[in-house]
This record gives C-alpha cells, structure tokens and sequence, in this order.
C-alpha cells in the first residue's frame, strides 16, 4: 500500500520533528551539570521515528514511481480496532492520572490481550504480571526513581 506507506511517513515525519523541535525542548529540563539531561531518551526516539519515517516515505515513494498498485482500502474491521486500541490508551491515561499507574498499565494490557483474542489464562495473567512486575524492579529498584 505504498499511498498509504507514504501518508503515514510523512506523517510520522512531521510528527518526529515537532516532538524533536518543540515538545522535547519545551516539557523537559537541563538536568544540571552532574548528569544526564531528561531530554536524551525522548530525542533519541524522535531522532528514530524521523529516521525509520524517512526510509518509510522514501520506500513508498519508490513504488509509486516504479507504478506498483496503489494496494487495497483499509476493511472497516481494522479501523474499528484501530479507534478502539485507540480508546484503551486514552482509558488507561485516565486511570493513570486519577487511579494508579500499576492499575492503569495491567487493566490497558490485559484488555488489550482479550480484544485480540487471547484467552489462555496463564498468558492473561502471566503477561501483564511479569511486564508489571519488571517495570517496578526497573524503576524503583534499578533505578532508584518513582512512577506517578
């Protein structure tokens, strides 16, 4: 689907740049001179969007000049869980903001494995446990900081 291939690259692109350029600059802090500044990890990741959405366009482009098909519409199955993934996330920020980070996380990826169809219970609970459980240590016991 190079059309769409190429709307989302440069989409992402856009995106990348803004969140590099304006929002990592304007929401993170220097961090002093004794260590890291907080803004390194988001603009690695802006820096890779961008780089991964570059090569994304400029595949999509190519197919396009070499006159590949234009590929087939999206099936309304997709968009349909496309705005429910969509509505979990926005759910889980909420419960996040006003429950508890740990509820938040385990509720998004337990609701998540069941709309996608798992239903073998050691996974459900296994998952969700041992990404729960792994962030704490990593958090709070690696790193020595705090969530929420």
């Amino acid at each position: 689907m190079p059309k769409s291939d190429l709307y989302a690259g440069i989409g992402l692109m856009v995106f990348g740049l803004i969140t590099l350029f304006v929002l990592i600059p304007t929401q993170t802090s220097d961090g002093g001179d004794a260590s890291i500044s907080p803004a390194l990890l988001p603009q690695i990741c802006a820096v890779c969007i961008t780089g991964l959405a570059v090569l994304l366009t400029m595949q999509a482009a190519g197919k396009l000049k070499r006159g590949k098909a234009a590929g087939q519409a999206v099936p309304k199955a997709e968009w349909i869980s496309s705005v429910a993934v969509i509505a979990a996330v926005g759910v889980a920020v909420l419960l996040f903001k006003y429950v508890n980070p740990a509820v938040a996380a385990g509720l998004l990826i337990l609701g998540l494995m069941l709309y996608m169809g798992e239903r073998r219970i050691y996974f459900l609970v296994g998952i969700p446990a041992f990404l729960l459980i792994g962030a704490w240590l990593l958090f709070y016991k690696v790193l020595g900081t705090a969530i929420g």
